[in-house]
């Protein structure tokens, strides 16, 4: 899964991806997401080598950027992605995107 963030331009960036999920929480997830609606921000295909990946694009699945989790990372970002993948902690239907603070943007 794709993680993003709104910048203070309310701008929704990318800013890192999951590991694996397990069916377990595969389920919780889907069970919480809708699917995009027209002018979703991201492209319909991302190259995997943004996130050291062999250099291929990987298709999205677009979704509405309604849905808050909570996650697990190290400390090692470049150009303000998470390097290394994220663990999927747990679903947070208690929080809406407006609760999570704004994402710098690194990008210069």
């Amino acid at each position: 899964m794709i993680a993003g963030r709104y910048t203070e331009a309310d701008e929704l960036v990318m800013v890192g991806r999951t590991v694996p999920l397990s069916a377990a929480q595969s389920a919780e997830l889907g069970a919480a997401l809708k699917p995009a609606r027209r002018g979703h921000p991201w492209p319909d295909e991302i190259s995997s080598v943004r996130w050291g990946g062999r250099d291929s694009k990987k298709p999205l699945t677009k979704v509405q950027p309604l849905v808050v989790i909570e996650v697990l990372a190290d400390a090692a970002m470049q150009s303000g992605q998470w390097r290394h993948g994220l663990r999927y902690a747990r679903y947070r239907p208690d929080l809406t995107p407006d609760d999570v603070p704004l994402f710098a943007d690194f990008r210069g």
